[in-house]
């Protein structure tokens, strides 16, 4: 996995790493669309230029567009936390312990659940933090409830020892 061994607490294994769905590259796909369209739409003898000064801006746009929503986002799920890192150069990172999670809750629109993509929110008693765009993020929350419970289990295990 893409955690490295020296970001990890002893005893740590990462389970699993959250995958965006395409759905949210929408924006960028719809800018090169447009721009590879523009030098074909007839408007006027002389725009050609114009159009294609456009739709280079549109790609550009497009591309910078995917290098934010990318932005170098990983969302990892260990035995004992759940990371997310953002950040290319400057890197911001967040761990939530399991042990400390409340509720973790799915939203999904219609088309969501069509194309099997939402947002995990989990929330411990202060913070909550959202998971865009996870691809099947009810696979992804039943993950974190199948860790959260494991560690309440081995808990209470070793409390009654």
């Amino acid at each position: 996995m893409s955690l490295s061994k020296n970001n990890m607490m002893e005893g740590e294994n990462v389970i699993c790493e959250a995958k965006f769905h395409y759905m949210i590259y929408w924006l960028p796909i719809l800018l090169t669309l447009l721009a590879v369209a523009l030098p074909f739409i007839p408007i006027g003898e002389n725009t050609l230029k114009y159009r294609l000064i456009f739709s280079g801006i549109f790609l550009v746009l497009a591309f910078l567009w995917y290098i934010v929503i990318n932005n170098g986002k990983k969302f990892v799920l260990t035995n004992k936390r759940i990371i997310l890192k953002t950040g290319i150069i400057m890197r911001n990172s967040k761990e939530l312990m399991l042990r400390k999670c409340e509720s973790i809750n799915v939203q999904q629109s219609i088309l969501g659940r069509i194309l099997n993509y939402g947002d995990v929110i989990v929330s411990t008693g202060e913070e909550k933090d959202v998971f865009k765009y996870i691809w099947g993020p009810m696979s992804f929350s039943t993950k974190i409830n199948e860790q959260i419970d494991k560690i309440s289990t081995s808990t209470n295990i070793e409390a009654n020892n």
